[in-house]
């Protein structure tokens, strides 16, 4: 089994297939040039880990991970009072482009090159991602947690692996693609800063939608105009910022009351509605059904 992580010294655990990689980490004091060897995957388990990639800062924090492919260089700096443990998985783009060359893409209108092309170029967006939110992120979890439970050998870390990895960076990549080509046509730099905008925003929504919200307040946040945030948003997200609140409150006044215990107007004043007659005339436009009945 796989024992990393340790707690009171610099370790880096590294394991080879070909030219990919998966990488155990656990450091005080690090700084390290970055220069990707195809696409990476930076996951931090606990503690934050500070990048500079083509001049742009990326704090990753505990349960966030990076992802860029080889366009993108920088740095990485970790100084922490205690060890720093993340995970970092390098994929040859040769794998990324077997993968997606393999896979058929009913679900969008742009061709197998434009695809390609957009996972090997600088028009591909690096960013920083949720673990909770994503595939890759499950799929990071799922790791961490088999290393914690002494579950992972270095026999389990075959090619597959790999190309594993590669179909769940596909799955979460062809969305942002098509968003991308959503936002009206300017240089691909402007594009990739106006979707983080966007995602700061859905993100800030995502997390205080049970708060009074107003689409200005989160226009803000994202350091957008209002009509310019909303526009946008509608464009790339095929749903506006308005709308987008209403549902996240819906579904979590739908997980509340399939709590059983908890009563309609609980639902609707812990989801964010202002009255409980606002909560059920709009469950029932969503769900089809009165939150009483859907309760019963």
């Amino acid at each position: 089994m796989i024992h990393l992580f340790n707690e009171h010294k610099n370790s880096l655990d590294v394991i080879r297939i070909n030219q990919n990689s998966l990488i155990f980490s656990s450091l005080r004091e690090y700084y390290q040039p970055v220069k990707a060897e195809g696409f990476a995957i930076k996951y931090v388990v606990e503690g934050v880990e500070r990048y500079k990639l083509n001049d742009k800062n990326y704090p990753i924090e505990t349960g966030k991970y990076l992802l860029t492919n080889d366009t993108y260089e920088g740095n990485v700096e970790v100084e922490a009072n205690k060890n720093v443990k993340g995970i970092c998985i390098n994929v040859t783009p040769a794998i990324i482009a077997e993968v997606l060359a393999s896979q058929r893409r009913p679900d969008t209108a742009y061709t197998d090159s434009e695809l390609g092309q957009f996972f090997i170029s600088s028009h591909f967006l690096e960013n920083q991602y949720s673990d909770t939110q994503t595939q890759v992120g499950r799929l990071l979890r799922n790791l961490t947690s088999k290393v914690y439970q002494n579950e992972l050998s270095k026999q389990d870390v075959v090619k597959e692996f790999f190309y594993t990895i590669s179909e769940r960076i596909i799955e979460d990549q062809i969305p942002v693609f098509k968003q991308l080509q959503a936002i009206p046509g300017i240089k691909p730099t402007t594009k990739k800063d106006l979707y983080r905008r966007l995602q700061r925003g859905k993100e800030f929504i995502d997390s205080y939608f049970s708060k009074p919200l107003s689409i200005d307040t989160i226009a803000q946040e994202a350091c957008m105009s209002e009509y310019h945030f909303f526009r946008l948003f509608k464009l790339v997200f095929g749903i506006s910022p308005n709308q987008y609140l209403i549902q996240k409150r819906l579904e979590s006044g739908r997980n509340i009351l399939l709590q059983d215990r908890y009563s309609v107007s609980t639902a609707a004043i812990e989801s964010g509605f202002s009255d409980i007659h606002t909560f059920s005339k709009a469950f029932k436009k969503h769900f089809g059904v009165a939150p009483s009945h859907f309760i019963k």
